[in-house]
């Protein structure tokens, strides 16, 4: 794996050395589906699904799914590269686009960093490239389908999101969400996972400074 920058060092950090989403684990491993699907919404440059992929691996489980989802187009550069390798084929989809509303488009900024893109805010913004909305229940398929492990960061939309798919939130087990609370009402988003049946496993990382909170959800 190569680490091209700076920035890449200060996500990769976040998800294998601080390892940040690991009190996500214990609920995840103890109740896998056949088939395990795992969501990765804001997958940055890939690092999150890849440590997932290895999880995995290491635990003995080579039939499993994983769909993630960048909307940055610099990220999903890096991003595609990553995931493009013989282990992962036919078991990792990646596709540039926003999740949060089913349909239409927005400005995505490009920060100068990997880990400032954002829909929601434009301090900073080197550029504005509009991209389109995902229907992330289309991009699983089956409504039935079981979705062991759901990963949220995506800069501030997390509320539209979750406003967005009820049905979906539904049917996930065990639930990751980077709260970003200038841009979202982070007790609405937490009244609304637990009205779908998630439940909260407590703060992994807080940053007073951004104002972001790393959450744990899990279906009891």
């Amino acid at each position: 794996m190569v680490i091209a920058n700076d920035n890449d060092w200060f996500v990769f950090n976040e998800i294998f050395t601080n390892k940040e989403y690991d009190r996500a684990f214990a609920p995840f491993f103890k109740n896998l589906s056949t088939k395990p699907l795992i969501i990765d919404l804001g997958a940055n440059v890939g690092y999150f699904t890849l440590r997932m992929a290895d999880e995995l691996e290491q635990a003995g489980i080579s039939n499993y799914r994983i769909i993630s989802v960048e909307a940055s187009e610099t990220n999903f550069a890096a991003l595609s590269q990553r995931l493009n390798q013989p282990l992962l084929s036919g078991k990792v989809n990646y596709y540039m686009g926003l999740a949060g509303h089913k349909t239409g488009k927005h400005a995505v900024v490009e920060a100068p960093d990997h880990f400032g893109h954002s829909a929601a805010v434009e301090t900073g913004a080197t550029k504005k490239n509009l991209v389109d909305y995902l229907n992330i229940e289309t991009l699983v398929g089956d409504t039935q389908t079981a979705i062991d492990l759901l990963k949220c960061d995506i800069e501030g939309s997390e509320e539209v999101f979750i406003k967005a798919y009820p049905d979906l939130l539904t049917r996930v087990k065990t639930a990751v969400f980077e709260f970003h609370a200038r841009e979202c009402d982070v007790a609405t988003c937490r009244k609304l996972l637990e009205q779908a049946g998630l439940f909260s496993m407590g703060i992994a990382k807080q940053e007073e400074v951004f104002q972001t909170s790393v959450e744990i959800f899990s279906r009891q």
